[in-house]
């Protein structure tokens, strides 16, 4: 649990995977993929349950 932590998602490439991290409620999940255009689809659609605004920031 990360308290007080506002929901969010993020997209970042790791060693040539990607890693989307979603916080929900303070609980954080991580998902691998080996493609960018999976894991940008992913991260979109969490975004979208979530309800945030804008594209998932990459780093």
């Amino acid at each position: 649990m990360v308290t007080g932590e506002p929901n969010d998602v993020r997209l970042k490439n790791v060693d040539g995977n990607w890693v989307v991290h979603v916080v929900k409620d303070g609980k954080v999940t991580r998902r691998l993929f080996d493609a960018q255009a999976v894991a940008e689809s992913y991260a979109e659609d969490q975004r979208i349950r979530l309800g945030l605004p804008g594209r998932p920031p990459t780093s």
